[in-house]
């Protein structure tokens, strides 16, 4: 059996956003035990020239939809950047997963072998669909959503490599 881009795509997104979805709402229950503002555990980051927490997984989110949607040779989904509570993050989540999975798995296959023009910075970057997927969607899927737990186990939340490994029921 060949593994598929389409495979690889739908069940890397189920499974890391899935994850984040549970440690946002373990990020989202800590909060609420110890009683300190929302926004306080949300603004922060592991460096000043680093991104807070909210934008890790919007870019967590985006590399996902927005790859899915480039494989496909659809238009880029449009998310605004707005959240600004745990609850609006894991909708987030929630949309990107659901957006990713509703696309055909034949559009997504079929670029497989085809050079795509991948857009970084002010260049593009020739890759085949199975390179973009491999090299760049999951590579900055599973970055971002590591930044996102790192920021909250540094917060004290009580999280552990289990709870970025499977997915929230």
């Amino acid at each position: 059996m060949t593994t598929t881009v389409s495979y690889l795509l739908k069940s890397s997104t189920n499974q890391t956003l899935g994850a984040l979805k549970g440690i946002l709402a373990k990020g989202e229950a800590y909060v609420g035990a110890i009683k300190c503002e929302e926004a306080a555990v949300l603004a922060q980051r592991l460096y000043p020239d680093m991104f807070a927490l909210p934008r890790q997984v919007q870019i967590a989110c985006d590399t996902a939809a927005r790859g899915a949607a480039r494989l496909a040779g659809l238009d880029m989904p449009s998310f605004p950047d707005t959240e600004q509570t745990f609850a609006e993050l894991i909708a987030r989540c929630q949309k990107a997963i659901d957006y990713v999975n509703a696309i055909d798995d034949a559009k997504i296959d079929a670029t497989a072998k085809t050079v795509l023009q991948i857009p970084m910075g002010q260049a593009t970057m020739p890759m085949t669909g199975e390179q973009y997927l491999q090299s760049f969607i999951l590579t900055n899927l599973h970055f971002h959503a590591a930044m996102a737990y790192g920021l909250l186990r540094t917060q004290g939340v009580q999280i552990g490599k289990r709870d970025y490994l499977v997915p929230a029921k």
